[in-house]
């Protein structure tokens, strides 16, 4: 299929129609991992859904020949109503189930609450990355923070020439928030603790290719884009030009006081393109000034794309759809590249998430791509119900 194929509606429609997971090279993607059927769980209860959601995770990394202990990125993205100390608590009970599940050391981890995962029902969702070649190095710089309770958990992991950063916060070593409330203290700390990172990998910011920056949505819009507007206020002083791809949502986060978490994925040295369509800077995401693709080797980084403009959330599937192929095509590839989707809607309607994964399934190259949708609090766009971002792999082997 190519960048200008129109979706085909007559394609399958199934629950989930995209692969779970993939390997390229030496890399396994796996798309998010979920209990398909909470209704048979206990309701309520995080510990026996997390158990389902790594159990898949664990089978979808040994179809590849990969195990938990090369597991090097890892998301989680959970569902919780309370607040306050509560949510800790929570993030705390179904840690102690992830820990039977990590190797030591573990992977660099983001975890996020969100507002729905795949299923009705479902409290939790994971995805990863794995990789099985090259030297693997833990980065752990000597003045990170650390989480509330024991975990293996790392800040960072080098492989090859390739760094990934684990979702940073601006927090102490008991795992309390540092600057409580003020966005502007709390993202120069969270950015200073992913450029030690960096460091640590021997990176630096000219290095960085994404940015992902999950911001404090209570549900009060004008609030929400305050805070983002801040956070990236900061964030651009580092990256005067030549700025990463950069992905934005809103969700409550974990520690009582946090606004923010980010994470980052860098690549050392090497040649490297920015992907500019020529229309871009008609699209709402150009306001942002960071940049929607970058190209380095086989690989395309896309940042997070969206259409606001649209009227309706099949449009602006449809829209930002067409955007991904324009970026992918700046980089000499179309959607048959792809090998891993990012989506996250704007919507307090669960069904709308099989409405997007019956569109997503029109552009997409069957058995290509492994895919993650989740509802969240908000996107920064006025207008905006969702965004997608990903990874395409040039020339890859058969």
């Amino acid at each position: 299929m190519t960048s200008a194929t129109v979706p085909n509606a007559s394609k399958s429609t199934q629950a989930w129609p995209f692969p779970q997971s993939r390997r390229v090279g030496s890399t396994v993607y796996v798309g998010l991992q979920t209990t398909t059927q909470p209704a048979r769980l206990e309701a309520g209860k995080i510990h026996d859904q997390t158990h389902h959601a790594f159990s898949a995770l664990v089978g979808e990394l040994e179809k590849h020949g990969a195990s938990m202990k090369e597991l090097t990125k890892l998301h989680t993205y959970y569902v919780y109503q309370g607040e306050g100390r509560d949510v800790t608590d929570y993030w705390e009970d179904m840690t102690s189930v992830r820990l039977k599940y990590l190797a030591d050391p573990g992977p660099a981890a983001t975890a996020l609450r969100t507002k729905g995962v795949w299923s009705d029902g479902a409290l939790i969702g994971v995805d990863g990355i794995a990789e099985l070649e090259g030297q693997r190095i833990r980065i752990m710089p000597e003045h990170a923070w650390d989480w509330s309770i024991p975990t293996p958990f790392s800040q960072g992991w080098l492989v090859g020439d390739r760094v990934y950063v684990g979702g940073q916060i601006s927090a102490d070593r008991a795992g309390k928030a540092v600057a409580p409330g003020e966005v502007g203290p709390q993202t120069v700390n969270t950015m200073a603790y992913i450029h030690s990172v960096l460091k640590d990998a021997g990176a630096d910011w000219a290095d960085v290719l994404t940015l992902k920056v999950a911001y404090q949505h209570s549900g009060d819009e004008e609030q929400a884009k305050q805070t983002l507007d801040a956070i990236l206020a900061e964030v651009n002083q580092i990256f005067p030009e030549h700025r990463p791809v950069l992905v934005a949502f809103g969700v409550d986060l974990l520690y009582e006081g946090l606004l923010l978490e980010i994470d980052a994925t860098a690549i050392k040295g090497g040649q490297r393109q920015p992907l500019r369509p020529a229309d871009y800077q008609n699209w709402a995401d150009a306001r942002s000034g960071f940049t929607p693709g970058w190209k380095t080797g086989n690989d395309i980084f896309i940042g997070g794309l969206s259409a606001p403009g649209a009227a309706s959330l099949e449009a602006q599937t449809e829209a930002t759809m067409s955007r991904v192929s324009q970026v992918l095509a700046a980089g000499g590839g179309d959607y048959s590249d792809l090998v891993k989707l990012n989506v996250y809607v704007s919507t307090d309607d669960a069904a709308q998430l099989r409405q997007v994964a019956s569109i997503l399934d029109g552009f997409l190259t069957p058995g290509k791509t492994v895919v993650s949708i989740l509802r969240v609090a908000g996107l920064p766009w006025p207008g905006q119900r969702i965004q997608i971002d990903g990874l395409a792999v040039l020339n890859q082997p058969n």
